[in-house]
């Protein structure tokens, strides 16, 4: 009895994965024409029938990749994601989200992604390079939201953090205050590192001394235990006095340092100044209103969507990282020495 042929089979035949298979046979895009040839040229001389209903021929998915860490991380990245699911549904596209644990040793591949039933992958979020690297594997077309790698030719959805950190201290700057710390670890995230970056940037401008003895750049205050930061506070007072005014690399920062300032009864803004990065819900409802930079969070969850259908229709674009801009929203944080 001769063996049944089976995606697999061409897939063995071809050298490719069976993803690509299906993803052919199904007439899904992501797949150039020239391989989707091959594939249907390889099924037809094998005596390959593809059985397909008009149900399965009308699903069209995408696999949304978000790490539990992410997943929890309060008021940000949940609202990318309603981005993501809005325009994906605009586009009549099914969003399939897949949590993994990134403190697992290896990423197991979402079952939709393997079985071949998404046409596309969004990642959100900081992303390890071994597990991204196994999802480029798949030959599908992937958009990285949030997170990017120098080295990857990869199409990322990102807000312009660099631009923002300068924007967040250079305010600060204009408004009379000379000794700025900045705190977030900038390890953590390329995007706590980027606006690190224009922190310095800023600094460096007026001829300003970025003392390290002011910032904290190695750990997050969220990782550390309330005794812990209170000596860290008072570590800087003996030094060198507190600096006039914080720059935290995101608004969970700052509204920690907000909590604990306040219980030390240091006052803010009186003794101190903060400003934070992100603009989530509570930026708005703590007392004083947190002064920090807005994210086009919704946005850049609709643009994640735009670009990857893009990628599907054109597999052989160039590849684009696209910047949106963040901008200063003044509360009741940043005492103005003058200006």
């Amino acid at each position: 009895m001769p063996k049944k042929v089976t995606m697999d089979s061409i897939a063995l035949k071809l050298g490719i994965s069976k993803n690509t298979v299906s993803l052919a046979l199904r007439g899904m895009p992501g797949i150039s024409e020239a391989t989707r040839k091959n594939i249907e040229a390889a099924a037809e001389s094998m005596g390959y029938v593809y059985k397909n209903s008009t149900r399965q021929q009308q699903t069209r998915n995408l696999c949304l990749v978000i790490a539990k860490s992410t997943r929890d991380s309060i008021g940000f990245f949940s609202f990318i994601q309603v981005g993501i699911e809005d325009e994906a549904k605009k586009n009549n596209f099914n969003t399939i989200i897949h949590y993994y644990d990134e403190n697992h040793e290896t990423f197991e591949m979402p079952n939709c992604v393997r079985d071949g039933l998404v046409s596309g992958i969004i990642t959100l979020g900081r992303i390890a390079r071994k597990t991204i690297n196994e999802i480029i594997n798949y030959k599908l077309p992937v958009v990285m939201v949030d997170n990017y790698f120098d080295d990857l030719d990869m199409d990322c959805i990102l807000t312009d953090n660099q631009c923002g950190g300068y924007l967040a201290a250079q305010y600060l700057i204009k408004s009379g205050h000379e000794k700025l710390g900045f705190l977030g670890d900038i390890s953590a995230s390329v995007s706590f590192y980027d606006r690190y970056q224009g922190y310095l940037k800023a600094m460096g401008e007026h001829d300003l001394e970025a003392a390290h003895e002011y910032s904290v750049t190695n750990c997050t205050l969220e990782s550390m235990k309330k005794d812990d930061i209170v000596l860290t506070i008072r570590e800087m007072q003996k030094r060198m006095g507190l600096p006039t005014a914080f720059f935290c690399c995101n608004d969970a920062e700052a509204l920690i340092l907000m909590k604990v300032l306040l219980k030390m009864g240091i006052s803010i803004p009186g003794e101190v100044s903060i400003v934070g990065f992100d603009d989530i819900e509570t930026s708005r409802s703590v007392t004083p209103g947190l002064t920090t930079m807005r994210v086009q969070k919704e946005l850049m969850g609709r643009k994640a969507v735009c670009k990857l259908l893009k990628k599907m229709d054109s597999p052989e674009e160039i590849t684009e990282k696209i910047l949106l801009s963040a901008r200063i929203v003044e509360r009741q944080s940043v005492k103005v020495l003058r200006g």
